[in-house]
């Protein structure tokens, strides 16, 4: 059994060498995403879509929206400050994925889970 000091000492190195980790994308794309999520939740059209249908079409897991739903019904404020920013467009969506992807490819984000497995089979 190692000693207690070796325990701390390791345990010091490895807390001085931690650094957090790169988002998976860029501020843009995420606030674009929170305002396509707040008009969702507040849309009262009998066509809505579900919330897994919604997440397959911006790209992300239906979890992130359950996430969201939570923290815009605990702070209205946040949900208010989205909305005064008008509709989100699929057009600053699109450019926002844009901005994501080209920041990947100089290393400034992690790559999704998903990305890996299709650059392996290619």
């Amino acid at each position: 059994m190692p000693s207690y000091e070796a325990s701390m000492r390791n345990l010091r190195r490895a807390r001085a060498r931690w650094r957090p980790p790169r988002p998976w994308r860029s501020t843009e794309e995420a606030q674009m995403i929170r305002r396509f999520v707040c008009y969702w939740f507040t849309c009262c059209d009998s066509s809505k879509p579900s919330a897994r249908a919604w997440a397959r079409q911006l790209g992300i897991s239906h979890t992130w929206i359950q996430k969201l739903v939570r923290r815009f019904k605990a702070d209205s404020n946040k949900m208010r400050r989205l909305q005064a920013h008008g509709d989100p467009r699929a057009a600053d969506l699109n450019w926002a994925q844009g901005r994501s992807r080209r920041m990947r490819e100089h290393g400034e984000l992690r790559f999704s889970r998903r990305a890996k497995l299709i650059e392996r089979c290619l």
